[in-house]
């Protein structure tokens, strides 16, 4: 049943696929998916370290990044005139880069696990970046994917042609991934994020488990990078900053570590609040702050594991009247989250000295942030929101 129930969503991505470019034909639209797809594979990368072997990476940016930077190099290589090569095999490419890194990295940093391997990752990221200011020459570039050999007449001129690369590889990456989870190998590394002990109790070495586990994550994460510098024709050191590996966690994390398709989700949703808020607000990056920390205090499984746990509450309920709760616990957050903005936006208006206050709109009204009247509105719409989330909040833990 789980593969049954695994193959029927990975058949329901495929369609949604195809139809997707007809219905946001916008160039930005078609950007933002492109960089969902991305942002999905490396979710997935991600997701076999932590959610599987227990392993806390925070250099997972350089894989997706070695990827991005050997793509550079093989679209100039099929650009002087290598026909063999195209567009849809490129990101291939990319996946053996990061596999590599991953070959030559993990040999030494699986060894340990926990506090040690994060340490370790964080070592191996620093000191990959700081090589950049070395060896700056192979570290990325710019492309003309225009170049790139045609592949069953299409040129790849256009985003919507990369689209269909990009998603295709998004599928392929999800079924290794079910295909993984499913084998002996995946179980095994998923006893060994559980209980490492007892798996070399059972005679199977941890670090060859930690170690494959994490070949293929890097493999997956230079698949991601590869599609990186195929839709975007250009990639710097910047890809494999730490902050690169921040957002990588932000991902699963928000999606729900260890669930199959908790990281996916959470790729999907920080991509949309990341093109969408950065449109609206310039402290966007105050919000998305905001809601992991929301997320990791009040829902630590991730929005997967809130949603399944709220499900099976509903189907146990027996006349307590969870269901309202829930319904008024959500209202009350959805008031909070109002009544915060309203108040980051007119303090970040009043002291930025290069912004009119005068023009100030919050969702859609027009607000004046030097008078008294928005400031007692927002807080009282906070500080109700507060009251009835914790009501609320109190009768679920009773």
């Amino acid at each position: 049943m789980p593969q049954l129930t695994k193959a029927s969503c990975l058949a329901a991505v495929a369609i949604a696929a195809l139809w997707l470019p007809d219905l946001f034909p916008n160039p930005a639209s078609i950007l933002t998916l492109n960089q969902m797809g991305i942002a999905i594979i490396l979710a997935i990368s991600y997701n076999l370290l932590l959610g599987k072997a227990g392993l806390l990476s925070l250099g997972q940016a350089v894989y997706f990044g070695f990827g991005g930077f050997f793509t550079v190099h093989i679209i100039h290589m099929v650009s002087g005139g290598e026909n063999w090569i195209s567009a849809p095999v490129i990101p291939f490419f990319g996946g053996v880069a990061g596999l590599v890194m991953a070959i030559i990295f993990g040999s030494f940093t699986t060894k340990r696990g926990g506090l040690i391997f994060a340490m370790l990752s964080f070592a191996m990221a620093e000191l990959i970046l700081a090589s950049s200011t070395v060896f700056g020459r192979y570290y990325g570039g710019s492309v003309d994917r225009t170049e790139i050999p045609t592949f069953a007449g299409v040129d790849f001129q256009s985003d919507t042609d990369v689209f269909y690369v990009v998603w295709f590889w998004v599928l392929v990456v999800i079924a290794m991934a079910a295909w993984f989870n499913g084998s002996p190998l995946g179980r095994l590394a998923t006893a060994v994020g559980q209980n490492s002990d007892r798996v070399e109790y059972l005679g199977y070495s941890r670090h060859k488990l930690r170690y494959l586990t994490f070949c293929l994550s890097g493999f997956l994460a230079g698949i991601g990078g590869g599609l990186f510098a195929l839709a975007y024709e250009f990639v710097t050191v910047e890809i494999i900053s730490l902050q690169q590996s921040w957002l990588i966690l932000q991902m699963v994390f928000i999606g729900g570590v260890g669930y199959f398709w908790g990281p996916p989700l959470g790729a999907i949703l920080l991509t949309l609040l990341f093109s969408g808020l950065s449109g609206l607000t310039d402290i966007w990056n105050l919000y998305t702050g905001i809601v992991f920390i929301a997320i990791v205090l009040f829902a630590p499984r991730g929005l997967t594991g809130l949603v399944a746990d709220i499900v099976l509450k509903i189907r146990q309920d027996e006349g307590t009247g969870i269901l309202r709760s829930y319904i008024l616990c959500f209202i009350g957050l959805v008031v909070t989250m109002v009544g915060l903005v309203g108040l980051c936006e007119m303090v970040y208006f009043l002291k930025n000295p290069l912004v009119s206050p005068d023009n100030l709109m919050i969702f859609g009204l027009s607000v004046d942030p030097q008078g008294v009247v928005a400031w007692i509105g927002f807080a009282v719409l906070l500080s109700a929101g507060l009251w009835l989330a914790r009501l609320s909040g109190k009768k679920l833990a009773d």
